[in-house]
């Protein structure tokens, strides 16, 4: 079924999702960070947003918004509580989603590290750290590049810090300090990245994975993304690619496991070693959407064929209707 068959989507781009998952209380973005989710939000119309669907924006629908909408299919980024009582605000039909808990359990770093720790092989080692003695003592240990510490929670290089291999400043201790209070924090070597990997995937409830083909990311110095393409097959090593697909396969058991469903993707990368170049097959897992969820799962990188495969994954919800007068996102 084509975009021009089916009803618009309608869309909720909460693209400070971790955020949310993050806060212990009440969540509301702040002004600085609800700019930068509306500036990268465009970078999605016209891919995970196909023509004819709809964004919903920041204020509450007046009750003649609320009527066009209603009944109309509403998906977010991530179904997070302030994503979907917004959808349900509007009078949107929803899937079933993920328990809030869940979600917060899959995005969590260390559940990604945990699915990566027998995979790593060659690669280096991520410690969880839960003391800020703990995180002193890894910190500590001779490390040509430095350490690198994430938060619990972060996307889009937000929640990250590199240290230098030794006993951290004021500044740097004060970050410690913060970021314990929100959850664990993991640690790991600072390595030379050489190559860049990522790959989608839609879990089930039944557990089936549909898997993408391998593509290539390319990120900031501090880990934000930039863009990504599918990769010639030529130019992924075999193994590499066995190994990426190992590491999508163990995530999606992972996440069925804890009772996750929908959309994911996980990151992945060559880097330097003592002993070479070798591949960390499992960076991050991030149990949504993401910028390259529609590059990825499209049948040739672009969108040809990308409408129909999503509704074969996504379902119908909504009944159709005529004309909708709610204008589509510039």
């Amino acid at each position: 079924m084509s975009t021009g068959e089916r009803p618009p989507r309608v869309w909720l781009l909460n693209l400070d999702a971790e955020h949310e998952l993050e806060a212990a209380r009440a969540y509301a973005p702040t002004k600085e960070l609800a700019a930068i989710v509306a500036r990268e939000s465009r970078r999605l119309v016209g891919t995970l947003v196909r023509p004819g669907d709809l964004v919903l924006g920041p204020g509450e629908p007046s009750e003649a918004e609320r009527a066009r909408l209603a009944g109309l299919e509403g998906l977010a980024w991530s179904p997070t509580p302030r994503a979907l009582a917004r959808l349900r605000a509007a009078g949107l039909a929803l899937a079933p989603t993920p328990e809030v808990g869940v979600l917060r359990a899959v995005n969590a770093r260390p559940f990604a590290a945990a699915v990566r720790a027998p995979l790593a092989r060659g690669s280096f080692t991520k410690d969880c750290a839960t003391t800020l003695d703990e995180v002193l003592a890894l910190v500590a240990r001779p490390a040509a590049l430095g350490w690198l510490v994430r938060r619990t929670f972060g996307a889009a290089g937000r929640g990250r810090r590199r240290l230098h291999a030794g006993q951290p400043d004021a500044g740097e201790r004060a970050w410690l300090v913060a970021s314990l209070r929100l959850g664990p924090l993991l640690v790991e070597p600072w390595v030379e990245v050489t190559r860049e990997y990522t790959r989608s995937a839609w879990l089930a409830r039944t557990g089936e994975v549909v898997i993408s083909a391998p593509c290539f990311q390319e990120t900031t110095a501090s880990g934000a993304w930039t863009r990504t393409e599918r990769a010639e097959l030529a130019l992924v090593r075999h193994e590499d690619d066995r190994r990426l697909e190992e590491a999508v396969a163990a995530a999606g058991v992972a996440l069925h496991a804890a009772g996750y469903f929908g959309p994911f993707g996980i990151d992945a990368f060559r880097h330097r070693s003592a002993h070479g170049e070798v591949l960390n097959p499992l960076s991050e897992i991030n149990a949504r959407f993401t910028m390259d969820w529609t590059v990825a799962m499209s049948e040739d990188g672009r969108t040809r064929g990308l409408d129909a495969r999503l509704d074969a994954l996504l379902g119908p919800l909504a009944a159709p209707v005529v004309s909708p007068t709610v204008a589509a996102p510039e």
